[in-house]
């Protein structure tokens, strides 16, 4: 649902019949508050491509229902008291749609947009409470996709016998691997794995003093056990994935290496270390559009020569600039439907129930998501689906799934009743 309204506003674009918003129009305000600019987190990219998105729908595609979008961005560093204020402007400000950006502090920033009606989602869910707002929908998966589809895919469908799986010691990290980590591959371990193991390895996030130390915890983990049966899943970020995937390889250590799409960046697919290694993907991969229907083809070549060219971005082209995009375009599809169908955009309650309604929802550069069959365990989160593909040093290939994608929705809602939270047992 969207991707019509999509196509015909770029083409209309293209072809130079693109449409200006009404200047003197009442605008749709945006918010956003998003870390920037501290050594301990910094995502301009997901601020940019919103930002992209807006010029675009602002320029060439009439805005929302003939309205501009305006966007008031509060940046904010590794400052709990900085996120709480930028919560407080923005809960004063009543915007029509609240845009987390990459965002460490949500636990403390949740009751101020929720106390206040601020209509808010998400673009990349970190923490439980992310997970659990019901209220807060994010369309991209985050933790709770690149996790639960890390276990399934090692233990499912490789088959493999001991995996070791290493996190960041960043407050983000633990609590992801604590909720979406430990209790999925605990759970596979003790359910229906047999005799498979796991084992959890810290790493110290930018200090590459402890990544000897990791590789050889790993080697003892793996024993005598042959290399075809092991498995390495990287979920850190890859800068960190770039050094220990080095210091793996300079130990001799064999494995399968598997991972997550955090891991994927130009300096990890320069290692040669990174030569047959398979990293999931919860998007269509943008270098690789032949792989796709003519459609999807056409989209992806059309949002990287936009997003290359723009001169709004000064980041790199990146996984978090393309989800700023794509939540940007979002909005435009939902609330131009939303006002087409004569419902209030300009109403918090109405806002809220439309993104909670979503199904079959298009996204620029990936499958649709549904948000009516969301989890208990992860009620906010609408995208459950994700892919392994295979680096080649040059290019990517399908892989064990040759294309298909895991539904983690199974596997949460097993774990759900067979290894919940320890708050739900209770």
């Amino acid at each position: 649902v969207g991707s019509a309204a999509y196509e015909a506003a770029v083409q209309a674009s293209i072809a130079g019949e693109g449409v200006a918003a009404d200047s003197a129009a009442d605008p749709v305000l945006f918010t956003m508050a998003n870390l920037e600019g501290d050594a301990l987190g910094s995502f301009p990219e997901v601020r940019e491509g919103l930002e992209i998105a807006i010029d675009q729908v602002n320029n060439e595609f009439g805005g929302i229902d003939g309205r501009p979008v305006e966007l008031d961005v509060c940046v904010h560093g590794f400052d709990p008291n900085a996120a709480i204020n930028c919560a407080n402007e923005i809960a004063e400000a009543q915007p029509n749609l609240n845009i987390n950006g990459v965002e460490f502090f949500t636990p403390a920033l949740y009751p101020t947009f929720l106390g206040a009606n601020v209509p808010t989602v998400q673009t990349v869910p970190i923490f439980v409470a992310d997970f659990v707002q019901p209220e807060v929908i994010s369309l991209y998966g985050g933790c709770p996709v690149a996790f639960p589809g890390g276990a399934t895919y090692t233990m499912e469908t490789l088959g493999l016998s001991k995996v070791a799986v290493l996190y960041a010691t960043t407050p983000p990290g633990l609590e992801c691997y604590a909720d979406t980590q430990e209790r999925f591959w605990q759970y596979l371990v003790d359910n229906e794995a047999a005799g498979a193991e796991f084992l959890g390895v810290p790493d110290n996030s930018g200090d590459p003093s402890d990544n000897d130390a990791n590789v050889q915890q790993i080697a003892d983990f793996f024993g005598d056990t042959p290399p075809e049966e092991t498995g390495i899943f990287f979920g850190i970020a890859a800068a960190d994935c770039n050094e220990i995937l080095a210091a793996v390889d300079a130990a001799g250590v064999e494995s399968t290496v598997i991972g997550s799409g955090s891991c994927i960046d130009d300096s990890v697919l320069a290692n040669p270390a990174a030569v047959g290694a398979q990293f999931g993907q919860q998007a269509f991969i943008a270098e690789r559009p032949d792989l796709y229907d003519d459609y999807s083809a056409w989209e992806l070549t059309y949002r990287e020569d936009l997003l290359d060219n723009s001169p709004i971005r000064s980041a790199p082209v990146s996984a978090f600039l393309r989800v700023g995009y794509g939540v940007g375009i979002a909005a435009w599809e939902i609330m131009s439907r939303m006002a087409a169908n004569g419902e209030d955009i300009d109403d918090p309650a109405a806002m809220v129930a439309a993104w909670q309604a979503l199904e079959n929802q298009h996204q620029v550069g990936g499958p649709p998501v549904t948000c009516t069959d969301n989890t208990s365990e992860f009620a906010a989160v609408c995208k459950k689906t994700l892919t392994y593909t295979t680096w080649t040093g040059s290019e990517w290939e399908l892989g064990a799934l040759n294309g298909e994608y895991i539904n983690v929705r199974d596997i949460q809602e097993r774990v759900a009743a067979g290894n919940p939270r320890p708050e739900a047992e209770e």
